[in-house]
């Protein structure tokens, strides 16, 4: 009886210590969508100009951002994909309301029977911006602290870790017996003080020590590691970075290539972005919530990874939206409407990462030679701007790779 009590003990015991795979095939199929900046109707319903000022911000859809993602839930449940990963900004400024609201909708997607990760974004967590906007005046509202972010979307991630890291909000699931998967908090909540919200990335030491162990131990496994986080691994414009890139980012990428990351799904920039530095891929999914209401589709094998973007449709245009937005920005600071129109185009285009199949049509743009022959200095910012723009040789909506 002794030795079959231990002979159940040891069988329970090493059941314990196998790791917990999304599924068991030995291809993957990811659906990757970022920056959702989802905000509860309830914080903003009754102020007369919260929807007109959204028309002077960044372009993106927040009050339709019901109607969006309700669409791309449907859109995921039919494609039915393995896993989806929400790479950060899940909420507009941190609001706790917010995200119990999405995550609600979100468990529609695990109901159906798929996994879904997610991470903070520096938006999500110990927000000091955190607001409602009522008839006459601000509204309080409850920020998220990082302990009631992981009990939010426990069932959404977090609770099928493999393991987790105590000091942040990183943790790590196992896709399938080929590869893992790193969901790495990227967010520098100790820089936010009572008067200033660091936008910018930094992975802590504590972390950074957390994510050489995992490497390691997927090294060990035979494993391939995929690495997904909030801000960007490398500069993705070469004007406007600051505030993007992680810190230190020369150091992840030499860690990450030591280890053979093969690509990385960032988010952040709202602006759909691939770049590639010593064979390892940065691939930054733009804003769901700007046009073109955009979503990638990651699907992996033994030998390779296949990558490209969808787009939403929904009862409005999204590129009317959001170019009305870039003339409210621009027309005020170019010198003709010429400009004005060959900003508002190569911003779309740029945004959509589509801008490299585009260049031959804006540089035949009237605004294109005004632009650059004005000698007024106001214009001096918008030239570096579209030049940087123009810099993209290649397509950011697919990406092939061999392993």
């Amino acid at each position: 009886m002794k030795k079959l009590t231990y002979i159940l003990m040891s069988a329970v015991l090493l059941c314990g210590c196998v790791h917990k795979t999304i599924t068991k095939n030995n291809k993957v199929k990811m659906i990757v969508a970022s920056d959702i900046h989802y905000f509860l109707k309830d914080y903003y319903q009754e102020c007369s100009w919260f929807e007109e000022s959204l028309l002077y911000e960044d372009g993106k859809m927040v009050t339709y951002a019901d109607e969006i993602i309700d669409e791309f839930i449907d859109v995921v449940k039919k494609e039915k994909p393995d896993i989806v990963l929400l790479t950060g900004d899940l909420s507009f400024n941190g609001e706790k309301g917010s995200h119990q609201g999405l995550a609600d909708k979100l468990m529609k997607i695990k109901d159906a029977g798929i996994t879904v990760a997610v991470i903070p974004g520096n938006h999500d967590v110990d927000n000091i911006f955190t607001k409602g906007y009522g008839k006459d005046d601000y509204l309080k509202v409850e920020a998220t602290t990082a302990k009631e972010f992981s009990e939010i979307y426990a069932k959404l991630g977090y609770d099928q870790a493999i393991t987790k890291h105590e000091k942040s909000l990183s943790y790590r699931l196992d896709l399938n017996k080929q590869y893992s998967l790193l969901m790495v908090d990227s967010n520098s909540h100790e820089l936010t003080t009572g008067t200033k919200l660091d936008t910018g990335g930094q992975i802590t030491k504590e972390t950074y020590a957390w994510i050489e162990e995992q490497l390691k131990d997927i090294n060990e496994a035979n494993q391939i590691p995929i690495i997904a986080m909030h801000h960007n691994l490398v500069n993705h414009n070469s004007l406007l970075n600051n505030g993007y890139t992680v810190k230190d980012s020369e150091h992840l990428v030499e860690l990450f290539s030591q280890y053979h990351v093969p690509f990385v799904l960032s988010g952040h920039i709202h602006c759909q972005n691939i770049k590639e530095i010593n064979g390892l891929y940065d691939i930054a999914s733009s804003s769901l919530l700007d046009t073109p209401l955009q979503y990638g589709i990651v699907e992996i094998d033994q030998a390779s990874m296949q990558y490209h973007t969808e787009s939403l449709k929904i009862s409005v245009s999204s590129d009317d939206y959001f170019d009305q937005v870039s003339r409210n920005r621009f027309e005020e600071e170019v010198e003709s409407k010429d400009i004005l129109d060959l900003l508002v185009k190569a911003n779309r285009y740029y945004f959509t990462g589509n801008i490299s199949e585009h260049i031959d049509e804006l540089k035949a743009m009237k605004g294109y030679r005004l632009l650059m022959n004005s000698d007024n200095k106001k214009m001096k910012f918008h030239q570096q701007y579209l030049n940087s723009l123009l810099e993209e040789k290649k397509t950011s909506q697919k990406l092939s790779i061999k392993f």
